[in-house]
């Protein structure tokens, strides 16, 4: 299954996708200007395909 099939991106896919670094995407998650990652267990967090095509869409 690959990234376009699937409803949630790791924070390297993302920053893939964006161009921008993983300490980018942190910056901006901690200003409150970019999507919050959403834990799917207990040591695994990935980031909603929609929220971020929206985020890409306000852009």
């Amino acid at each position: 299954m690959n990234s376009q099939e699937r409803p949630f991106l790791t924070i390297k896919e993302v920053s893939k996708l964006l161009g921008i670094s993983v300490s980018t995407i942190n910056r901006l998650i901690k200003r409150g200007e970019f999507p919050n990652k959403k834990q799917l267990s207990p040591r695994r967090f990935a980031f909603m395909k929609v929220e971020i095509d929206e985020w890409i869409k306000k852009k």
